[in-house]
């Protein structure tokens, strides 16, 4: 096991390293790399197990574009998506990606502010149409997510 020095200088490197390497510049990589780090330690697991990329579909045009970052099991090899709205605030909730009831479309499923609640979105199972009818069932962005196909019940409408 490394100290809390040790993986303190370690995460200060990935992020250093990620905003002279990335593809979409210096601060998009400073948040992808934080958000891969705010990730892995709050699923307990290592850097080499989280994977960030920009979200095309939900992209706007102010600061701090939305993340998406896939983690990846070390025992099973399952992957869960999140996505990170807003990185630049780190007091931002993941959301848990998964497909809708209604159109199947990559669209939150559960939002993620520690552990705890993504074993409680894991042990309800996959959401359901009573989730979505609900006023606590989904997460508060489920409704006007640009995941939902174009003709979803659940999905904006413009």
């Amino acid at each position: 096991m490394t100290s809390i020095t040790e993986r303190a200088h370690a995460a200060a490197v990935f992020i250093r390293h990620n905003m002279a390497v990335s593809p979409h510049g210096r601060y998009r990589g400073e948040e992808h790399a934080r958000t891969a780090i705010r990730l892995a330690a709050l699923l307990g697991l290592g850097l080499d197990q989280i994977t960030t990329e920009p979200d095309w579909r939900r992209r706007r045009t102010t600061p701090g574009e939305p993340v998406l970052a896939t983690a990846t099991c070390p025992d099973t090899g399952e992957k869960y998506r999140f996505l990170l709205r807003y990185p630049v605030y780190e007091d931002e909730p993941f959301e848990l990606l998964g497909p809708c009831p209604a159109c199947t479309g990559d669209v939150p499923a559960a939002t993620v502010r520690h552990l705890a609640d993504l074993g409680d979105h894991l042990a309800r199972g996959p959401l359901q149409i009573a989730d979505c009818d609900r006023q606590d069932g989904a997460p508060d962005t489920f409704d006007r997510d640009q995941g939902h196909i174009d003709n979803c019940r659940y999905g904006e409408q413009l």
